[in-house]
């Protein structure tokens, strides 16, 4: 256990380099106010002035003579580079991410341990200040200012310490109405996004080819670039790359069950047109989500190895026939966007007989697809 004085006169060293956790700063000076405020007021309404922000090159450099300070440190990875560590002493609070994003995340992870959560958009909740009653008296327990900070292993010379290096951490939405509501609501969603420390966003292939969400999608974009936090394409979408509206013209490209051909579920990979049409559509949805590096081509939910029984494609297992459709889109991807990749379901010690391409990424097991976060229902109470 280890405690953090939020009373103290703390300022924060932020680098000025550091652009995508600009707003994550304010946001830990704004906390620490609030909590300032709450533990002398007991109100959660009132903010004390919150620790000020100097932007400083090295952790030593713009650090106060007297005072606590708050330094913020960088490496300037890629935001793939989601790792961080924190460290809270008396009088120093050292934060520090692999990048700009882990850094991020390193300010919010320090801000849950302190008892500060974000159960929905535009929602917080705050804990209650400790309380400690003076050495020797019997007067009633006054506030301390001092809150406590769980923790796992405590580093020599300082009080507490956190860590954390995993893999990036993706918002998938559940269906059609949650990408509505994130583009509608989408300043409250991202900062939400990133509070929850969430690394990347993953929206349809559909909403970058659509006009009614361009505006949306670009003021979206442009908050979570605030952030670091990423935007991808994509999802259960590799069947998208075969228009279902092309059924009743060109059957032929879709799947055979028992000799017929059907809408749902994929397509036939070996059928020439199908190669032809994924080609077509994957260059026009890649060059719509032209700011975007990582794609993610799934198979359909339930319906992973529900592939074409046709005569040629029954030499293929169902691995190899999702294997055949991701190398195309690959191939056009490669084409269009050289340093971009294409990520596929396929769990690890499957094996097939065909290759892939060096800018497809393997994921065994997809991020679970949430829900936009409501806020929970209000309880009415009576009294």
């Amino acid at each position: 256990m280890a405690n953090f004085d939020v009373s103290r006169e703390w300022v924060i060293l932020l680098p000025p380099d550091a652009a995508h956790a600009k707003r994550a700063a304010e946001d830990l000076s704004k906390y620490i106010g609030l909590l300032a405020g709450k533990a002398r007021s007991h109100s959660s309404k009132i903010q004390a002035h919150g620790p000020a922000i100097i932007s400083a090159v090295s952790a030593e450099s713009g650090s106060p003579s007297r005072g606590a300070v708050i330094v913020l440190q960088s490496d300037g990875g890629g935001s793939a580079r989601n790792g961080f560590f924190w460290r809270a002493g008396r009088e120093r609070l050292e934060i520090h991410g692999e990048s700009d994003r882990g850094l991020c995340n390193g300010i919010y992870s320090f801000l849950s341990a302190l008892g500060i959560g974000w159960p929905a958009p535009g929602q917080e909740t705050l804990p209650s200040p400790a309380a400690k009653k003076p050495v020797g008296s019997t007067a009633e327990p006054s506030c301390n200012f001092l809150l406590t900070i769980d923790k796992a292993g405590e580093p020599s010379g300082f009080d507490g310490s956190n860590s954390a290096a995993a893999p990036l951490r993706r918002f998938v939405p559940a269906g059609k109405k949650d990408v509505k509501n994130i583009l509608d609501k989408s300043e409250a969603f991202i900062t939400w996004a990133a509070r929850r420390r969430y690394d990347a966003l993953v929206l349809p292939l559909a909403v970058f080819v659509s006009g009614t969400a361009r505006r949306r999608l670009k003021e979206l974009k442009k908050i979570a670039g605030e952030y670091g936090i990423a935007l991808e394409a994509g999802g259960r979408d590799l069947s998208y790359l075969v228009p279902r509206k092309n059924f009743f013209l060109h059957k032929d490209v879709y799947r055979m069950v028992e000799g017929r051909r059907v809408k749902i579920h994929h397509f036939c990979p070996t059928n020439p047109g199908t190669i032809r049409l994924i080609e077509r559509e994957g260059k026009k949805l890649f060059q719509a989500a032209s700011d975007v590096e990582v794609f993610h081509l799934w198979p359909d939910k339930g319906a992973e190895s529900v592939w074409c029984s046709c005569p040629t494609c029954r030499a293929f297992t169902p691995l190899e026939q999702n294997r055949i459709g991701v190398n195309t889109a690959a191939d056009v991807l490669a084409v269009l966007k050289p340093g971009a990749f294409i990520t596929y379901l396929e769990k690890s010690g499957d094996e097939g007989n065909i290759p892939l391409r060096k800018n497809l990424f393997r994921m065994e097991k997809l991020p679970e697809e949430k829900e936009f976060p409501d806020p929970p229902p209000r309880i009415a109470t009576h009294g």
